[in-house]
């Protein structure tokens, strides 16, 4: 019953989410930011406005996004975790133009006060982490988290 129970009620987060994206000749574009943490981190503390979709159900998410217009923005929880990069050349490969990894994540995002929401209790989020020299292929893009508020129009 709680699994079933929990199942609907992501459902039917995500939906609500995704209604005010926009919409560019009958297929979906528009700005989608993207948490891969597993459903307890996402819990504890997520982007306002972001959706959880994990890693094993990417493929099926994206599935009916534009591929030219759709922006995709994934993130996971700081600098350490390679799922936002992993998931950005994922859809990079199944020929998504806008993708970018937002690699500084959660923590980052939590440390400088934009908007969050859950309790954000995970230790985590406490922990101010360097930015590492990352060794990224050339076509993933890295978002920093100013760019990402802006592109939020935070």
């Amino acid at each position: 019953m709680f699994r079933t129970m929990h199942y609907f009620f992501k459902a039917t987060c995500m939906l609500l989410l995704l209604l005010p994206a926009c919409f560019t000749g009958g297929k979906k574009g528009g700005l989608y930011v993207i948490n891969v943490l597993d459903g307890e981190h996402h819990a504890d503390c997520h982007i306002k406005g972001s959706v959880n979709v994990e890693l094993d159900a990417l493929e099926n998410f994206v599935k009916d996004l534009d591929k030219d217009t759709a922006e995709l923005v994934i993130y996971c929880s700081n600098y350490m975790c390679t799922a936002s990069g992993f998931a950005a050349q994922q859809l990079k490969e199944m020929g998504f133009k806008r993708v970018w990894a937002y690699e500084a994540g959660m923590a980052e995002w939590y440390q400088k006060g934009l908007p969050v929401e859950g309790p954000c209790k995970k230790g985590y989020l406490e922990k101010v982490m360097e930015k590492p020299g990352l060794d990224q292929k050339e076509d993933i893009g890295i978002i920093s988290t100013d760019e990402l508020a802006r592109k939020m129009k935070l």
